[in-house]
């Protein structure tokens, strides 16, 4: 019952109109992906950011104020991960709260957070690091795109490296890939397509390739294809075998 509620009142939202005060915001901060896509696309990542920006809270910390702004930028970027998708890419998150800078844990004052996503479905993103990510957007590093990473691979109620994939036959190709590179970078972790900070675990190691699979595609062809191949088909492949 809950699960066609929301469905009809998703399905109402995405009727709207995007709102034009949104579109400089959208040519300012994500014009230099946005603008690459085909005009169908633009239209399904606009259908997917206004949605995420009317379903979720967004939750200013640090006496930060919410604009307009940052909601369309962080859905933005959700947006990019999730428009090949469907709507219901982050139905396990429901907050966004939002720090003005790079924040510290309480016991830990030596530690700085860029960004982190809970379980429990809630998300905390810096805002300068939101703004960092978007002005270097080749270097393969985004934190933003890192913790919606996240947030797709707890869809399944785990974080374990491995997302909800569109096929059941998918898994066990995904599995092979992904452990047999994620295994290398433990041994070499100064020296792989990941960077090391992947090493950490296998959520890690999705998290961060996805980071890369956005800002440095043609790198992670030529360097590890199938790696690239299993990116591909999650991201695009619902997409594809829908026509």
């Amino acid at each position: 019952m809950f699960k066609f509620l929301r469905d009809v009142k998703r399905k109402r939202l995405a009727a709207k109109p995007f709102p034009r005060a949104w579109e400089p915001h959208v040519k300012e901060h994500l014009g230099r992906w946005f603008s690459k896509l085909d005009s169908e696309a633009q239209e399904r990542v606009r259908m997917h950011l206004k949605v995420f920006v009317w379903e979720k809270y967004f939750i200013g910390a640090a006496g930060l104020d919410v604009t307009d702004e940052m909601r369309v930028v962080i859905a933005g970027q959700a947006a990019r991960l999730s428009y090949n998708l469907g709507l219901d890419a982050y139905d396990r998150l429901t907050e966004v709260i939002i720090y003005p800078s790079d924040y510290k844990h309480p016991g830990k004052p030596h530690t700085v957070v860029f960004g982190e996503a809970h379980f429990w479905g809630t998300m905390v993103l810096s805002w300068n690091a939101v703004k960092r990510g978007l002005c270097s957007p080749y270097d393969g590093r985004d934190t933003t795109l890192h913790e919606f990473a996240h947030v797709l691979d707890v869809a399944d109620g785990v974080f374990d490296g491995t997302p909800r994939l569109h096929k059941p036959a998918h898994y066990r190709r995904w599995s092979r890939v992904f452990s047999y590179h994620y295994e290398q970078l433990l041994k070499d972790p100064e020296n792989g397509i990941v960077r090391e900070y992947g090493a950490q675990n296998a959520a890690e190691f999705f998290a961060v390739l996805t980071e890369v699979f956005f800002e440095q595609p043609g790198r992670l062809k030529k360097e590890a294809p199938q790696l690239f191949g299993e990116m591909e088909r999650f991201f695009q492949g619902q997409r594809k075998s829908s026509r």
